[in-house]
C-alpha cells in the first residue's frame, strides 16, 4: 500500500509524544477502537525499504508515522532492508499512572546501500553521516499480543550552524502574556495599557 500525506491545517502539526503513540495510536489500532485525532497514521507495510526521499511530501517534510506489521514476532527486516537498529530497546513509560509500561521503542538509523560495501576509506575520509532515524514502537504482551507496530521516521539536523546565520538570526521568545499586545498602525508593537487602579 503506497502511503499517502495528509495535510493539516495552518500553524498545526502532528508530534505525539513516546506515551501517546503507544497508549492511544498504537493501542487502539491493536485493539480496532476507534480514533479521534485528526491525523491518523497511515499504513505502510514496506517502511524498511524506504529511503526518505520517498516519503510523501519529501523534503518539505520532516516526520512521518507509519503503521506495519511485524513478521514471525520480528519487525518486518528483509535483504533490501536499508534502515539498521542502533540501539537497544527502551521501554515508554505513562507517568500519569505510575510509570507503567505502555510500549517499547526501537531506535534505527537510514543506511544507504547505493554505495558499494567494498570501497576502502583513507585515515583522512570519514564514514558518511546519516541524519534520518526512526524509532520503531510495539506493545507489550502485558496490552495486546498484536503484530501492529508503529514507526516514526524523522530527520535530524547534525549540520552546525554558521556563525554569520546565528547572528542575523534574531530569536524572539512568546511570553502568554504578549498575546495581548496591540498593533500601531505603523506595525510597532506596544504592550497593553495598564489596567486603571
Amino acid at each position: 500500500m503506497e502511503p499517502k500525506h495528509k495535510a493539516l491545517p495552518v500553524g498545526f502539526r502532528f508530534r505525539p509524544t513516546d506515551c501517546e503513540i503507544s497508549k492511544y495510536f498504537l493501542t487502539r489500532k491493536a485493539l480496532e477502537q476507534r480514533m479521534r485525532a485528526p491525523n491518523v497514521p497511515e499504513e505502510c507495510h514496506d517502511i524498511f525499504s524506504r529511503r526518505p526521499r520517498d516519503l510523501p511530501g519529501y523534503p518539505r517534510e520532516t516526520h512521518w508515522y507509519f503503521y506495519c506489521r511485524k513478521l514471525n514476532g520480528q519487525v518486518t527486516f528483509n535483504p533490501h532492508s536499508i534502515w539498521k537498529q542502533i540501539g537497544e530497546e527502551t521501554g515508554v513509560l505513562d507517568p500519569k499512572n505510575n510509570d507503567t509500561l505502555v510500549g517499547i521503542k526501537r531506535p534505527f538509523t537510514f543506511v544507504d546501500h547505493e554505495e558499494p560495501d567494498d570501497i576502502l576509506l583513507s585515515d583522512k575520509d570519514e564514514s558518511p553521516q546519516y541524519n534520518w532515524f526512526m524509532d520503531v514502537f510495539s506493545l507489550p504482551l502485558t496490552i495486546s499480543e498484536t503484530d501492529w507496530v508503529l514507526c516514526h521516521v524523522f530527520r535530524k539536523n547534525n549540520e552546525p550552524e554558521s556563525e554569520e546565520e546565528g547572528e542575523n538570526e534574531e530569536k524572539e521568545t512568546v511570553d502568554a502574556e504578549s498575546l495581548d499586545l496591540l498593533i500601531e498602525k505603523d506595525g510597532n508593537i506596544l504592550p497593553p495599557s495598564p489596567s486603571p487602579p
